[in-house]
């Protein structure tokens, strides 16, 4: 079974990625961790120092996480990718590689805030190709 960790930086994310680490152990499994960082390039106005920011960024959140994988014994793939959404991002990645469950964080918000920002995790519920694990 493939499975992939969607992180980002949220103490959500991480317990997700705890759950995950511990069903791949059960059910030997592979595991690949999987960041998306906002491509600024694509913006005007935007640094170079600023998306490198966010790509040091992503990286940090795959090395904890990798790190947190590995003291379990777990062997660990991990993608970084460049994206405006990450929610298209995490279901693209999870078609191209026929992923069989995604797991993630999810952080409940208040009613207004959802409708202004959205969910990832809703999105990817919504459109994946596989089963997902959402971690509260």
């Amino acid at each position: 079974m493939k499975i992939l960790a969607a992180l980002d930086n949220s103490d959500y994310a991480f317990k997700a990625l705890r759950k995950a680490v511990d069903f791949v152990k059960k059910e030997n499994a592979e595991l690949t961790i999987y960041s998306v960082y906002t491509d600024l390039l694509e913006m005007e106005g935007i640094s170079l120092e600023s998306r490198e920011s966010l790509v040091q960024q992503a990286e940090e959140i795959v090395a904890r996480g990798k790190a947190i994988a590995e003291k379990a014994d777990v062997f660990v793939k991990t993608v970084i990718e460049s994206g405006n959404s990450p929610a298209d991002n995490i279901v693209s990645y999870a078609e191209r590689n026929n992923i069989e469950m995604i797991v993630m964080g999810h952080k409940s918000r208040t009613g207004l805030e959802r409708l202004l920002v959205g969910s990832v995790a809703v999105k990817v519920v919504t459109y994946a190709p596989c089963s997902v694990l959402v971690i509260r």
